[in-house]
């Protein structure tokens, strides 16, 4: 019976030394680069600009000196692994997929695998520590934890067109290119556990997020395209995912730090530099952290409300009112599933809830914005034909001109604001925008411009000085809609009620919304139709009229019929007034927030054309796709929630985000 007994206490104690993690050392595999010599990646890029490719991947580290600085993988890490350098302790380990950094130090060496994972060597005393976690695991400092430096893994191409001023390393002839392995070394794999973690494949890659004793796994096939809100240990953060020109997968808290002038290292003989908080910029006045609210994501540039800025994968400001702000970092590393719980074994994992009604509408509705889809040519304008409703249009590119249907509803700008295309002169320059069918064919024009008026839409000027061929042009649509009435068309014509709804074009946003119940219109007809006012609503830029025009009218007005409504002439001024005509009218608390979305325009920085919200009211954007619309929603709530009135949350959007929230336009 005691011989059984130790038989079994042996297979235990076995037992428990299989599942004891398997260190295989190899100290020689890969030489360790210490203190190499340093340049900026402007100059790099002349020094090897035939061997280095825009789709080089790179290490980044994205706080400090010059904005922090690169490391193209294939030239450096990907045959020395370890670098021990005053701006940091930079290891890349492919067997398990990762690349980041630590604190500067001199004596860091490649030292072999445990649980499939790269082993670091403090040559200075002889500690082990997990390349990944940091953490010493042997050694006269086990259980101490080195110290993250803030890092990214991005390309060559989009640093150069972020960061060119960036430190790099100096590519002296000998640091010849080396492609990223494709194959796992087979003595990190003898190190791997036994049984992987099957939660997840082990080769699949997650975002490992640590603060303080707790961890995430954020599958990046869960996370294209998406950000998360999240919070571990009391820290509310954000994950997110390849974002504009710097791409990267990162997570941030929700405080932005004012931008500081670093100074180069200084370091002494182990590779330290002595602490240098920064001078604070752009004039030396400390200022204090910003908790941001929240952001949205559109069209792959993340921005937040609270200060209209943009904001990259580096969680640097890059256009807004924190232009050169910092995010403060979440310690995140992105690698291989099997090698972040085999170093977290406790680690949570970020699961996307099931598809409910909204994810499908997302699905269908996509995250690409229209304006991205649209041709938008140049064009030499040479006639228009009021019968067929076509304009004839010479393509730049093109030798024949072309007549095409004007749609109905198209936005036709002249002299920067509403117009129409009979004022188009022979010859003059106009944009065209085109629309498309399923099968992504050009068939007609949707918006139509002069070159004053893609100025203006491309906000080059400066909107509150005064403008000549502006304010002409506003009297000559007010003479027109006063004399012909509101552009529209009938989206319900009720016969048995005889009540119709126009929804009147964007053009006649102001004067519609200005009706009230009991006025009276009259619909163009023959003879006109006079009807009375029984509703006067937003929906996106346009406006709903509900109104009473008789059962016999009604029958005169079919669902898609274009119309003109002629109104009662507002007061002058009222097409560029300081607040809407219809501002702080009775409403549920909803409909208030969805009438300051249906009357506003977005200013976040997306560019190139590609932002729905820009040129049509922040209630077009498609809020599957973007961040902005709900965002907006929360901040006007909680202004409604503090007792403000419309005018007051007016002025607080105004003051926020400037002239551009209340006029079309696409950021240049």
């Amino acid at each position: 019976m005691r011989r059984s007994a130790l038989m079994l206490v042996a297979l235990i104690a076995l037992a428990g030394r299989a599942d004891e993690p398997k260190l295989v050392t190899k100290p020689g595999a890969f030489p360790a680069l210490v203190n190499p010599n340093c340049s900026h990646c402007v100059d790099e890029a002349k020094r090897r600009a035939n061997e280095l490719r825009s789709d080089d991947p790179v290490l980044v580290w994205t706080r400090g000196y010059s904005d922090g600085g690169a490391i193209p993988i294939r030239f450096f890490l990907a045959k020395h692994r370890v670098i021990s350098d005053s701006y940091g302790t930079f290891v890349y380990d492919p067997d398990a997929g990762f690349a980041r950094g630590f604190a500067p130090s001199y004596h860091f060496t490649f030292h072999g695998w445990r649980n499939g994972i790269a082993v670091l060597k403090d040559n200075s005393d002889g500690t082990l520590y997990s390349a990944l976690s940091g953490v010493a695991f042997d050694g006269p400092k086990k259980g101490a934890r080195l110290k993250s430096v803030p890092t990214i893994t991005s390309t060559w191409g989009e640093v150069m067109e972020r960061y060119p001023n960036a430190v790099a390393y100096h590519m002296f002839e000998k640091y010849k290119a080396e492609e990223v392995p494709t194959k796992p070394n087979s003595e990190s794999v003898k190190s791997r556990p036994a049984k992987p973690d099957p939660r997840l494949k082990p080769e699949e890659l997650v975002l490992g997020v640590r603060v303080g004793d707790k961890t995430k796994a954020y599958p990046l096939s869960k996370l294209a395209g998406l950000m998360r809100n999240d919070e571990l240990g009391g820290t509310k953060f954000f994950v997110t995912n390849n974002l504009g020109a710097l791409s990267g997968v990162a997570a941030y808290t929700f405080v932005a730090h004012q931008p500081r002038k670093w100074k180069a290292p200084h370091p002494n003989k182990d590779g330290v530099s002595p602490p240098d908080v920064g001078a604070p910029l752009p004039d030396g006045k400390e200022l204090p952290p910003k908790t941001l609210k929240g952001f949205g994501e559109n069209n792959g540039v993340l921005f937040d409300f609270d200060t209209s800025t943009g904001w990259d994968a580096a969680g640097r400001g890059v256009a807004g009112i924190l232009k050169g702000w910092t995010l403060e970092p979440v310690e995140s590393v992105v690698c291989k599933w099997f090698a972040w719980s085999a170093e977290y074994p406790e680690t949570e994992v970020f699961d996307a809830k099931k598809p409910d009604p909204d994810d499908e509408l997302g699905a269908a509705a996509g995250s690409a914005e229209v304006l991205r889809l649209l041709p938008k040519p140049w064009a030499t304008f040479k006639g228009y034909d009021a019968k067929t409703n076509t304009v004839s249009l010479l393509l730049d590119g093109e030798k024949v001109p072309k007549a095409w249907p004007l749609e109905p509803d198209a936005e036709v700008k002249v002299n920067g604001y509403w117009g129409r295309a009979s004022q188009f002169a022979s010859g003059a320059r106009v944009w065209v925008w085109l629309r498309l069918d399923r099968a992504k064919t050009a068939t007609s024009v949707v918006m139509l411009a002069d070159e004053h008026s893609e100025k203006h839409i491309h906000a080059k000027f400066k909107f509150d000085e005064p403008e000549p061929k502006f304010d002409a042009q506003v009297s000559h649509m007010r003479a027109l809609w006063a004399r012909e009435g509101l552009p529209g068309t009938v989206s319900v014509s009720h016969v048995f009620s005889g009540e119709v709804e126009v929804l009147i074009d964007h053009e006649g946003m102001r004067w519609a919304r200005g009706l009230s119940r009991g006025d009276t219109v009259s619909v163009s007809a023959n003879p006109p139709i006079k009807a009375v006012v029984k509703a006067a609503a937003p929906w996106r830029e346009r406006t709903q009229l509900r109104l009473v025009v008789g059962e016999l009218a009604a029958s005169e007005l079919r669902a898609g019929a274009r119309v003109a409504v002629k109104v009662p002439t507002p007061e002058a001024g009222v097409e560029t007034a300081e607040y809407p005509p219809d501002i702080g009218r009775a409403r549920t608390r909803d409909e208030r927030i969805e009438w300051f979305l249906a009357s506003t325009y977005c200013v976040c920085p997306v560019a190139k054309d590609t932002c729905t919200g820009h040129f049509y009211t922040l209630a077009s954007c498609n809020p599957y796709g973007c961040g902005a619309p709900n965002a907006a929603r929360k901040q006007i709530g909680k202004l409604l929630d503090a007792g403000k009135s419309d005018k007051d949350i007016w002025d607080a959007l105004r003051a926020e985000r400037g002239a551009l929230m209340t006029r079309p336009h696409l950021l240049p």
